[in-house]
């Protein structure tokens, strides 16, 4: 990475109806902005401002890192994002300009451990051992043809080959299996559910609660389903998420 001469911007999905969604992203260019790596940090939203289509007019730097900071793979990292910024592939040449489009955050390798530390902490601060303790990560998905679920699939089975769960399900918002058929799936009776969202925006703040007898900003333990469910909160939250995006620079630098 060259400071002086590059420039970052992070992408979120960000939200019209939940404005707070765009905080946890905001929060990370701040941090990243503060600590002198680039000549310049900006974000921009799918759904709020500023917006997509803005990304590189709010940069000056010749060179310009576009990191998309979603949970995974889909329909709006690989389509939408590029084709709004005007980007041919990992590397585009505009106007004497040079853009590197980087892997979405959420396919990063050290996810599945940094989600393992998340799982295990709410597990430990309701009372349960981790090895007792059900794991259901809750991905968005797609309702679109073949849905969107390669990332998530990859995390679920690199945290269930650690073994340090009694058991890890998937289930999505918006294909199967879907996130309201998780007590037909779950076997255990202590449950950490894990949001694979970035932010907690609609979707985990509206969404996801309900699922668990949650209202919104609740996390429980609470008592659903013949279970007890802890709720994790957004992986906005994670200081190591800022690790992520500088060592996906790293490797496209």
């Amino acid at each position: 990475m060259t400071p002086q001469s590059s420039a970052l911007v992070l992408v979120g999905h960000g939200s019209g109806n939940y404005p707070d969604a765009a905080r946890p992203i905001l929060a990370l260019a701040e941090s990243i902005r503060a600590r002198g790596l680039f000549a310049e940090v900006t974000a921009v939203f799918m759904k709020q401002d500023p917006p997509l289509a803005a990304a590189l007019s709010l940069v000056q730097s010749k060179t310009v890192y576009v990191v998309p900071v979603f949970a995974g793979r889909g329909y709006y990292t690989g389509t939408l994002i590029p084709r709004e910024i005007g980007l041919t592939g990992q590397v585009t040449l505009r106007d004497d300009r040079r853009v590197i489009y980087t892997e979405p955050a959420g396919t990063h390798p050290r996810l599945p451990g940094l989600l393992a530390c998340r799982a295990d902490g709410v597990a430990r601060s309701c009372g349960w051992a981790p090895g007792g303790t059900s794991l259901l990560l809750i991905a968005h998905g797609s309702a679109r043809p073949g849905g969107a679920g390669e990332t998530p699939r990859a995390i679920a089975a690199a945290l269930a080959a650690m073994n340090h769960f009694a058991e890890v399900e998937l289930v999505f918002l918006e294909q199967e299996p879907l996130a309201r058929h998780w007590p037909d799936l779950i076997k255990g009776r202590q449950v950490v559910a894990l949001p694979l969202l970035v932010a907690q925006g609609l979707h985990a703040g509206r969404d996801i609660p309900p699922l668990f007898s949650l209202s919104q900003g609740e996390t429980g333990p609470v008592a659903s389903h013949g279970r007890q469910v802890a709720l994790a909160t957004g992986l906005g939250a994670e200081p190591e998420l800022e690790e992520i995006i500088l060592d996906l620079v790293r490797g496209t630098a």
